[in-house]
């Protein structure tokens, strides 16, 4: 399980919280795997999720970084390009798959790894800039 900490604090409320309902998510995906289950209506909506997060969150993320006058803006909508690229083939890829186990957990070993990569690396940039 992935926690939420005050380390990964932008200073930015809304993007905040956004970050804490993904936590939440690959925390529920981790469940998912634990348990088993990778079909169904539970895994599509955790799989939904991320689709629906990516598309409002790293918009949100964006205009935050562009208003603040950023200086990472150009690096953080790169990351977000690279791995809107990434989940897409993760979907294409899974739907079809009879290793749903195996891409669940590449999917999740990644989301954890970006994430906290980006939020530490990139996203720490609005707090600077605010």
């Amino acid at each position: 399980m992935v926690k939420w900490e005050q380390r990964f604090e932008t200073g930015f409320e809304e993007v905040d919280e956004q970050h804490q309902s993904l936590f939440n998510y690959i925390n529920d995906l981790e469940e998912c795997i634990n348990d088993k289950y990778f079909e169904g209506a539970r895994i599509e909506i955790i799989l939904n999720f991320f689709q629906m997060f990516c598309a409002t969150h790293f918009s949100l993320e964006e205009s935050c970084m562009l208003r603040e006058h950023c200086p990472a803006y150009e690096k953080n909508k790169e990351a977000h390009g690279k791995f809107l690229e990434y989940y897409k083939k993760f979907r294409v890829n899974y739907k079809p798959a009879k290793n749903k186990e195996e891409l669940l957990k590449e999917f999740h070993g990644v989301l954890i790894k970006w994430l906290v990569n980006h939020i530490m690396k990139i996203d720490m940039n609005l707090k600077k800039a605010s």
